[in-house]
């Protein structure tokens, strides 16, 4: 049965007709993390299960969750990026992930009528981008042979647009025979999560709001890095962080 989100704390969600918080409900991703494991108990000590971070907010969230989940846990930064079509900048003709592996939409890169030349040049220079990014994770690159026929819990610290675990959930389903793939985020849009739903197993959250705003709001320090998120990071990578997270 494909896993389902448990209901929002009391006072955390939002619905129609009630008035927006004004206040965090996270101190910091670590707590986040936390308590977003908790929703996740049916996974704990599942020897079947990889953790999977598409951001690096998204990593400190996914470090606590795949501790929660039991010793041996595999937690690997999956990194996905759009591939961009000059001129219109939120159109996706495919997607490129951390290990190399590319995703194309036929279908949209054949109705903008794109050249080959142009496509494999934006994939060339996103594919760069991309493997700075995965290398500076101290952690193992998630390829094929890590994620096929495994379950993929895939975190994020929360959702905006969403078009970063969009990309992500659509280049898995593409490029991997993952046995189920279940996004878990602490903040997660109601409409959003619907969206998501067409292409996942399951989406865990916390908090599941009418309207997002800024998912900034939800963490009492905004998309500062606390301390403990810092030596967090500091684990992970080799660069640590710019001081800030970045959402999309």
């Amino acid at each position: 049965m494909a896993a389902t989100a448990a209901p929002p704390r009391p006072g955390y969600g939002l619905s129609a007709g009630t008035r927006r918080r004004s206040t965090a409900v996270f101190d910091d991703r670590i707590q986040a993390g936390t308590q977003l494991a908790t929703n996740l108990r049916e996974y704990v000590g599942d020897p079947n299960v990889v953790v999977l971070s598409v951001s690096r907010g998204g990593a400190v969230v996914g470090s606590v969750v795949a501790s929660a989940l039991g010793h041996g846990v595999p937690h690997l930064y999956y990194v996905v990026r759009p591939i961009p079509f000059a001129g219109l900048p939120r159109l996706s003709l495919g997607s490129v992930a951390g290990d190399g592996s590319v995703r194309i939409d036929n279908a949209v890169a054949q109705s903008v009528g794109v050249s080959e030349a142009t496509l494999l040049g934006s994939i060339e220079a996103v594919d760069t981008e991309l493997g700075r990014e995965q290398a500076s994770f101290f952690g193992a690159v998630p390829t094929a042979e890590r994620l096929e026929g495994r379950t993929l819990v895939v975190v994020d610290d929360g959702m905006e647009a969403g078009d970063t675990m969009r990309e992500a959930v659509m280049h898995l389903r593409h490029c991997y025979r993952a046995s189920k793939v279940v996004v878990a985020v602490p903040v997660c849009l109601a409409d959003l999560r619907k969206q998501l739903l067409r292409h996942v197993d399951g989406v865990i959250d916390i908090v599941s709001p009418v309207f997002v705003g800024s998912v900034a709001r939800w963490y009492t320090l905004g998309v500062a890095v606390s301390p403990a998120e810092q030596l967090v990071l500091d684990l992970l990578f080799v660069s640590g962080s710019s001081g800030s997270f970045d959402y999309d």
